[in-house]
């Protein structure tokens, strides 16, 4: 083994011990002297670029990469899964980076896309997503939401729509869920983006559809109350919850541990998780024959 590859994997192994980055496949790509990468990623709601890519450069590059300023991402924000696809296919971005089953998803549908490189987070502190509500609401409709979910973990409910719609989702796309309606029943808005399919899933017709739809139709069940769906960009999530457009939102992206919540603005109260992964994938255009 020569010194840059015995260097390589020493990296790898630190990396990986402190849940930064641990990169598969092209692992050419973590070569210190390799240049900076334009990586589309949806909007964090509680950060800017250059905010976001200081933070990777002082825990990345400070600390293992001091010789060489040259090694780390340049983070381009995207309101919407649809505007970071087109610049990928159009070369504005090197890469994108999405969690694990939307990339999945996505590369399923395209066969332009490969796998470039994957981030592997401790299994302790993982990535989640939990319902976002304004603060105001966060001691009744919070409440009400978080009993009905760890409800539906606790009869096994979650983990079968899980399975069903993100685990094993079969071909094609899902169909859209039922919802009940109750005569003289409090009606509750909730946000919809359709950006992280099959999680967030609207189909082409705008009609939301999967694992969005039976996670909130349940719910609405448990809690005898009528949803009604919004569809918005993932963006416009906390502005939607402060103009009262919405009196919730389907996700919010949580790091489990972390005070500082990069996509969680201030005046957002959070519902207990419903969803967690430990792998983001990084995708590109597959090479030109």
């Amino acid at each position: 083994m020569n010194v840059n590859a015995k260097k390589l994997g020493i990296i790898v192994l630190i990396l990986s011990l402190l849940a930064c980055s641990v990169f598969a496949g092209e692992l050419r790509e973590l070569s210190v002297l390799a240049p900076e990468r334009k990586i589309g990623m949806l909007a964090l709601l509680n950060t800017t670029e250059k905010e976001f890519q200081e933070e990777s450069r002082r825990s990345i590059n400070d600390t293992f990469f001091t010789v060489s300023e040259r090694y780390g991402i340049i983070p381009v924000f995207y309101d919407s899964l649809t505007a970071m696809q087109m610049a990928l296919n159009a070369g504005d971005v090197d890469e994108i980076v999405l969690p694990e089953a939307v990339a999945e998803y996505v590369m399923n549908v395209n066969d332009n896309y490969k796998i470039a490189s994957i981030i592997r987070f401790l299994r302790e502190q993982p990535l989640m997503l939990a319902f976002g509500f304004r603060k105001d609401d966060e001691f009744t409709l919070r409440n009400k939401f978080n009993e009905a979910l760890l409800s539906m973990k606790a009869d096994g409910t979650l983990a079968v729509i899980k399975n069903k719609y993100i685990d094993e989702p079969g071909i094609g796309e899902p169909d859209p869920v039922k919802f009940n309606l109750y005569q003289n029943a409090d009606k509750i808005r909730v946000a919809v983006t359709g950006d992280l399919p099959p999680i967030d899933f609207i189909a082409a017709d705008g009609t939301p559809a999967g694992f969005n739809t039976a996670v909130l139709s349940e719910l609405g069940k448990r809690l005898h109350v009528n949803i009604e769906l919004v569809n918005i960009e993932a963006n416009a999530r906390a502005a939607s919850l402060a103009s009262k457009r919405v009196d919730a939102v389907f996700w919010m992206q949580v790091l489990k541990g972390e005070t500082k919540q990069l996509d969680v603005p201030e005046g957002i109260a959070l519902s207990e998780p419903y969803y967690e992964w430990d792998e983001q994938l990084f995708i590109k255009l597959k090479d030109k024959k």
